[in-house]
């Protein structure tokens, strides 16, 4: 689950906050100075980070997002917001969670999961493979004309998905939902395979502004996918529902991630291919509310302020493991 773990040899800190004991104040300080391999947990403050640069493998985990939306976050409810993180040739193997910012993936073999970002670069300046995307909350996905493979797995995406012609990529179990202004599709690739996701193209009310590319040229599988907007510019894939009613197929209120939850008799379920619901809470990986890494957390705790001769500094602390 952790592409670092086999090499781990360190834990380190990263915290800003002033008065904190950290090992480190900024993240390419503790990537300049880890050893391959290394864990690096980057604390939540109210401080950015700012961006930073790796190229060695690491396991960099940060404290999730919305952590003050829902239940049994983080007693800190600060995130760990970052700048632009670059995972440069040399960081193959590398396991990112918890962020808040966004990234950029030069270095293959690479897992960028339950992070909360502005957008993700697959293949920026070099060809990469097996990267995989999945569980994350996220603006926009792309790649730079360079050869890339990637799975991208229950995410969920609030303006596109798009690719050059030299990707391959399995987009499977998504949720794309906003409102996208663009003539090609929220979802719009090459040579790759699109299922059981759920995409609703809120902008405007024509179907000039579809919801996935479906031009045969561009050498995609589309099928099992649940969508509010057909194309009229190409061919229409079967296996598929096209012009679904929203509030016929998730909840469509509440918070941006609890909105999407799918009703009760939603088209939707069980629809994707093998019977798995469609969009980011189906399938085997379902999305994670906050984007809770998979490590510990503590969720709760009550700390005096100072101490007494007689009972020291009772400190209650209440934990989870998160799956």
């Amino acid at each position: 689950m952790i592409a670092g773990s086999t090499f781990a040899q360190n834990h380190w800190r990263v915290n800003n906050a002033y008065g904190i004991d950290a090992d480190f104040t900024t993240i390419q300080a503790a990537f300049d100075s880890a050893t391959a391999g290394d864990i690096i947990y980057i604390e939540g403050t109210n401080i950015p980070y700012g961006a930073a640069t790796a190229t060695k493998p690491f396991t960099i985990i940060g404290t999730g997002y919305f952590l003050a939306v829902n239940d049994s976050t983080q007693a800190n409810l600060a995130p760990s917001i970052t700048g632009l993180i670059r995972l440069y040739p040399g960081s193959e193997g590398s396991y990112v969670a918890g962020l808040t910012g966004s990234i950029r993936v030069d270095a293959s073999n690479v897992i960028v999961e339950r992070n909360n970002l502005s957008n993700i670069t697959i293949g920026y300046s070099y060809d990469v493979g097996n990267i995989v995307i999945r569980q994350n909350y996220i603006y926009t996905i792309s790649d730079r004309s360079f050869y890339t493979s990637a799975v991208i797995q229950n995410n969920i995406v609030t303006n596109n998905i798009s690719s050059s012609i030299k990707a391959n990529w399995l987009i499977y179990n998504n949720t794309l939902y906003g409102n996208y202004g663009g003539t090609p599709g929220m979802i719009n690739v090459h040579n790759s395979s699109i299922k059981n996701n759920i995409v609703f193209n809120n902008y405007s009310t024509s179907n000039i502004y579809p919801c996935i590319n479906t031009n045969p040229d561009q050498n995609n599988n589309i099928e099992f996918n649940v969508c509010n907007r057909e194309t009229t510019a190409y061919p229409i894939p079967e296996n598929n529902i096209w012009n679904a009613v929203i509030e016929e197929v998730i909840v469509n209120e509440g918070s941006a991630e609890k909105q999407l939850y799918l009703i009760e008799d939603s088209p939707a379920i069980g629809y994707g291919e093998g019977g798995v619901d469609c969009g980011a809470y189906g399938g085997l990986n379902p999305y994670i509310l906050s984007g809770m890494p998979p490590v510990p957390h503590i969720f709760k705790a009550t700390v005096p302020v100072s101490a007494t001769t007689t009972s020291g500094l009772p400190v209650n602390v209440q934990i989870k493991s998160q799956k």
